[in-house]
C-alpha cells in the first residue's frame, strides 16, 4: 500500500540518519517536516482514491438503472407482440447488467482500498504525533550522549600523573605565597612594636638635637656681632 511504503521509507531514513547524526535537533525537525509532507501527499492520494471510488459507484448505479429500464421496455414490447424489439431490449439489459456488475466490483475494491488508506493514514498521523511528543526528549538524550562521549575522549587525552604533579606544584606555590604574606604582616607588627618600645628614648634624643641646634644658632649670631 502507498502509506505503508511511505512509512517504511520514513523509518529507514530515520535509522540511516541516526547513524550519521551530527545535529539531533536539526535532523529530528527535518524528519518531522518530511513526515508531514508524506502525510500531505497521502491525503492527496486518499482524495484521488475517493474520487475513483465515487466514479465507479456512479457508473454502477447508472448502468443498473438503465438495465432496469430496458427490462421494463422488453416486457412492454413482449406484451405488445413486438418480440424482436423485446429481444433487443433484453440484450441491452444483459449487457448493462454485466457492466453494472463490473462497476460494482470495481467500486467495492476501490472503497475497500480507500478504507485501508484512511486507516493507515490515521496510524501514520498517530506516529507523527508520537515523534513530536518524543522529539525534545530524544534531542536531550542525544545531547547528553554526545557530551558524555566528549568528556570520555577528553579524559582519555589527559595524562593523570602529569596533571597531579602540576596540581602539587600549584599547591606549593600557593603555600609559599601564604608564608610570604604572613611574614610581611609579622614584620610590620614587629616594627610597630619596636617604635613604641623606644618612643621615649627617641623623643629625648630629638630634644637634645633641638637644644644643640639652638646653641649653634646663638653662637653664630654672637660671632657675627
Amino acid at each position: 500500500m502507498v502509506l505503508k511504503r511511505i512509512r517504511d521509507m520514513f523509518v529507514a531514513s530515520v535509522h540511516e540518519g541516526l547513524d550519521k547524526m551530527e545535529n539531533p535537533k536539526v535532523m529530528l525537525n527535518q524528519y518531522v517536516r518530511d513526515m508531514e509532507s508524506d502525510i500531505a501527499k497521502a491525503k492527496q492520494t486518499i482524495v484521488k482514491q475517493h474520487t475513483i471510488a465515487y466514479q465507479f459507484k456512479k457508473k454502477y448505479e447508472e448502468a443498473a438503472e438503465v438495465a432496469g429500464k430496458r427490462k421494463n421496455q422488453a416486457q412492454l414490447a413482449f406484451d405488445a407482440g413486438e418480440e424482436e424489439l423485446a429481444k433487443k431490449a433484453l440484450t441491452e439489459m444483459k449487457y448493462l447488467e454485466g457492466k453494472a456488475a463490473e462497476h460494482k466490483a470495481s467500486y467495492e475494491q476501490a472503497n475497500s482500498q480507500l478504507a485501508d488508506l484512511k486507516e493507515q493514514l490515521a496510524a501514520l498521523e498517530t506516529k507523527l504525533q508520537d515523534v513530536k511528543d518524543k522529539k525534545q526528549a530524544l534531542i536531550a538524550r542525544a545531547n547528553a550522549a554526545k557530551a558524555k562521549e566528549h568528556m570520555n575522549t577528553t579524559f582519555d587525552k589527559i595524562d593523570s600523573e602529569s596533571a597531579y604533579r602540576e596540581f602539587l606544584r600549584i599547591e606549593n606555590r600557593i603555600e609559599e605565597m601564604e608564608i610570604r604574606a604572613n611574614y610581611s604582616k609579622s614584620a610590620e607588627a614587629g616594627t610597630e612594636l619596636t617604635r613604641k618600645e623606644f618612643a621615649d628614648d627617641v623623643e629625648a634624643e630629638i630634644e637634645k638635637m633641638r637644644t644643640l641646634s639652638l646653641q649653634k644658632s646663638d653662637q653664630t649670631k654672637a660671632a657675627n656681632e
